[in-house]
This record gives structure tokens, sequence and C-alpha cells, in this order.
């Protein structure tokens, strides 16, 4: 008997081992999209309750609505689960999903996805839109809803898809568990820098209606009856597109499909006067950038709270990782910038400072005089930018405006900062080398406040005309 049992546990523990080991290679191997695979996984990993706002659908979605916005400025505990490409019958599956966690007041709904009148998606788009659903009866039926019966086994196991990425790997594949930080910060949203030239077509011009596929209508009806049998608010959008002639006719559609519901939708390409958004809000390929997300996201917080008795979680700790994605999206925007207007402009947000240095004396002319023009919005007095000498300024909040005396010794959160422009040629940090001139110019050093430590340094050299360099 006791060999049966000896024998029985190792078998069991054998098994056990087995089942832990696959499903952490399948944590690692899992393809880390940032649509579809990283918000599900996101989702996951939120503390179950703490979700106030879903925003679903397409990249028109995932990419438009900007939850640091909503956060910062309503204290909407927004998410973004979204997917690229996404049908309706993916999105449906997403609700039912994340329903199983959270009991969010309101759905916010992108109705590009109507638009979509195949039975099947590309596979890449198939892959993306389950992959990072648990394995579940609620991922079955999205990946017979998503593919045709030969690839249903894959797609519900996943690894057999991604199981050769061994050669990709990168740290970001190592925090995909359930307790990483990067998941639990993770809101969903995702941020765009670049500005499109692109010209406001007029929605009022184009009157047609779009026919909606049968496979379509029909998840559309399980999301509306899905929101309905739990009590949330389902709120329809069309969120702001350069691309009316394919889109509008889907608007117009869905406008009529809203009234027959009793359903509130809001089409944001006709309501340019309260979004404010311009054809620079865009990004190259024609979604919003995160300027213009933030202007979006502005005009449907007043939305949310108008519609839905919402809760300001500002300040309660039970919420802190909603402060922590809005600082690391705001983040990852600056270290994207590559034009000098708009880094000065996204500098003056606040919640930073700056160490600017001025290495060389040039003459009174463009394009330093334009950049001494962009620069004293920061605070520096003009007549000190365009002195003989070289030093430096400390601005301890860049949104204030106002900065300290000429200098080259400073003390900014507990640190001594030094610029020597003779001996070492460098900037200091507590005694330490932070950063060594490479060329006579103007150069940025940003504090973060929020994460206690230096974010960013950027060089506008005088040989470069004082465009961005490095960037």
């Amino acid at each position: 008997m006791k060999k049966i049992f000896k024998r029985s546990l190792a078998l069991l523990l054998i098994l056990i081992f087995t089942l832990v080991s696959v499903w952490a290679l399948d944590r690692v191997l899992l393809i880390k999209r940032y649509d579809g695979v990283k918000p599900m996984e996101s989702f996951y990993a939120q503390k179950p309750g703490t979700v106030d706002v879903l925003l679903m659908g397409n990249s028109h979605m995932g990419v438009h609505a900007d939850t640091a916005t909503l956060w910062r400025e309503y204290g909407i505990s927004s998410f973004a689960l979204w997917g690229g490409v996404q049908p309706m019958w993916n999105t449906y599956h997403f609700l039912a999903e994340a329903l199983k966690y959270q009991q969010p007041k309101a759905v916010v709904l992108e109705i590009g996805g109507l638009s979509y009148d195949w039975e099947y998606a590309d596979e890449a788009t198939q892959l993306k839109n389950v992959a990072g659903m648990h394995l579940s009866l609620n991922k079955l039926e999205a990946v017979k809803a998503t593919a045709p019966k030969e690839r249903w086994a894959s797609l519900l196991l996943g690894l057999p898809l991604y199981h050769q990425r061994y050669s990709e790997l990168t740290e970001e594949d190592f925090q995909f568990f359930p307790w990483s930080d990067e998941l639990i910060n993770n809101k969903g949203s995702y941020a765009l820098y670049g500005h499109g030239d692109f010209d406001m077509e007029d929605p009022w011009a184009i009157d047609s209606l779009a026919e909606i596929s049968d496979k379509t209508m029909d998840y559309f009806m399980r999301i509306v009856s899905l929101c309905r049998e739990r009590g949330i608010e389902l709120i329809l959008v069309k969120t702001p597109t350069v691309d009316m002639e394919k889109y509008q006719p889907y608007s117009n559609a869905a406008a009529e499909i809203a009234d027959e519901l009793g359903l509130a939708f809001y089409d944001f390409n006709k309501m340019g006067e309260e979004t404010g958004i311009e054809g620079k809000d865009f990004y190259f390929d024609t979604h919003l950038n995160l300027g213009g997300a933030r202007k979006l996201s502005l005009c449907l917080g007043e939305i949310l709270l108008d519609t839905v008795p919402l809760t300001d979680h500002r300040g309660d700790a039970a919420y802190s990782s909603w402060d922590v994605n809005a600082e690391n999206i705001d983040d990852g925007y600056l270290l994207n910038i590559t034009e000098a207007g708009d880094y000065i402009e996204e500098l003056q947000r606040g919640g930073r400072a700056l160490l600017l240095i001025k290495n060389g004396d040039w003459e009174k002319r463009e394009p330093y005089l334009g950049f001494v023009k962009e620069l004293s919005v920061l605070g520096v007095p003009e007549e000190e930018l365009l002195s003989d000498a070289s030093g430096a300024w400390l601005i301890e909040d860049t949104a204030e405006g106002e900065t300290g005396p000429m200098g080259l010794d400073f003390v900014l959160d507990g640190n001594s900062y030094t610029v020597d422009f003779d001996g070492l040629n460098a900037v200091t940090e507590n005694d330490s080398i932070i950063y060594s001139f490479k060329d006579l110019g103007i150069t940025m050093l940003v504090y973060d406040y929020n994460c206690g430590k230096l974010l960013d340094t950027v060089d506008f050299f005088h040989t470069d005309g004082f465009t961005m360099s490095g960037k």
C-alpha cells in the first residue's frame, strides 16, 4: 500500500510540475501584442471590482481613448479592453470574459467593428484577438466564432502557434505573469506620437447608410443584451477619423440602430466643436495621436459623468495603479517626441523639473532667436538666454513657468547637481557624472517627480540648427 501511495504521489507531483512548466512556458512565449493580447492579460491582473468603465472595440478605441486623461481629469477608473481590427464577435467574448472579474458601471463601445463584413479575419488578427484570453468555455466559443474548424485547436491552446518564439524573447516576455507590475499598472490604452497631414472632411455631407453583415449584427445585439442583463450602461461612440467615406455610412447606420434600441450614440466626427480635434491631432496612419486622444477623452469624460454615477477614485490607495498608468503614458509619450515645440509643450503639463543648460554663445539670429522664444515659456528670461555667458537654470515645476537665477550648482529633490563647463565638461548628480557635453548648444535634463529620477536628456546643438538631437 505504501509503495502504491508513493508512486501515486510521485506521478501527481510530476503532473503538477509538468502543468506548471507548460503554463510558465506559455506565459513567456505568448505573443506580446499591445493590441488584443496585452490589454486582456493586463485586465486579468486588475484588482476585482475596480474597473468602473470599460472602453471596448477596435484600435479606434484602444488608441483614441486615453485612460490617463480620464483618470487625471475626472478620477474615472477606466480600462481599454480592445484588439486591432477587432470584429464584434471578439468584442462580445472580451466583454463576457471581463464580466467574470469586474462589475463596470458603463461600457463604451466603438462602433468601427460594425464595418467588418467578412466571416473570419486574417490569421494574425484571429490570433491576437483570442491569444490573451485564459482557457475557458468562453474562449472556446470565441475561437469557434473567430476561425474555421481546422484552426480551433491551435487557437484554443495558443502555444502551438507561438512556440517558436525563443529567438525573439526580450525582457518584456518575462513580465506577463499575474503578479507583474507591468500588467497591473497597464490600463489598456496605447499612445502614439506624430502628426499626419490631413484635411478634415465634412461628415454631414455623407448621408448614406451602410449595410451591416448578419454575423456582425448578431454579436452586436449580444453585447446589447449582455449589458442590459447585467444592468450596465452601454454607450456607443464613433471616435474621430479622417476616413469619412469608409466609416460615416456605418456611423449613420449606428445612429439609427441606437435610436431604435434606446441607446446613447455619440458621433465624434460630428462633434468637432466639442472636442476641438483638428487634422494635426492625427497620427500618420489616421489614428489619433495622444494629443488628439487627450482632447477626445476630455469630452468623453464629461459625457460619462453626465450619464453614469461614477466615483472619483483619485487619492484612494486601492486605485494607485491608475496613477502609475497615467505617469507611464505621459513619460512614454515625452520620450517619443522628436519636435522641439511639441517637447516644450509637453513639459508644460507639469509633474517634472528641468535643468536647462546653455553651453556656448551664438550670434543673435535665427534659428536661435526662434528657439529662445519657445524656451522662454518655461520661465527662462530671454535676456539671459541671449547673454554671452554659459550657464544653467533650474525650473522646479515646468507647469509654473518660474525659474531660479542662472548658476552652476543646484539642489533638486534632495540631490545636488553641478554643471562644469571646464574641468569635467559634464553634469554631476551627487558627485557622479550623469551627462558629458558633446557639443555647444542647449541641453535639457528632465527630472520626473513621480518616479524620482532623471527621465530624459535632450540636446539641441548649435551645429544642427537647434533641432532635437538623439531622438
